[in-house]
């Protein structure tokens, strides 16, 4: 199932995203492709391991490792500064 959302955080150091979508966020590390705030995305983002979103805003693939998904804000923000 294909999911939105949108790029609401990242970490200073490390290639790591919170994506807001409709049931919660999504924090995940990117592996190949780039993401910046504010950029949609859409993919399975329900699913946590491997996988391929794409950038609907540029149009291109972002490999990416979902960590967690469904998370509170307060959660994928602490999962940001790790």
């Amino acid at each position: 199932m294909s999911v939105k959302g949108v790029v609401v955080g990242y970490h200073r150091n490390l290639p790591r995203y919170a994506i807001r979508t409709d049931a919660g966020y999504v924090v995940l590390d990117v592996e190949w492709g780039s993401l910046v705030p504010q950029q949609i995305v859409s993919g399975a983002l329900d699913q946590q391991g491997p996988g391929t979103l794409k950038n609907e805003t540029t149009g291109e693939p972002v490999e990416v490792n979902i960590e967690v998904t469904g998370a509170t804000k307060q959660a994928a923000s602490l999962l940001l500064r790790e």
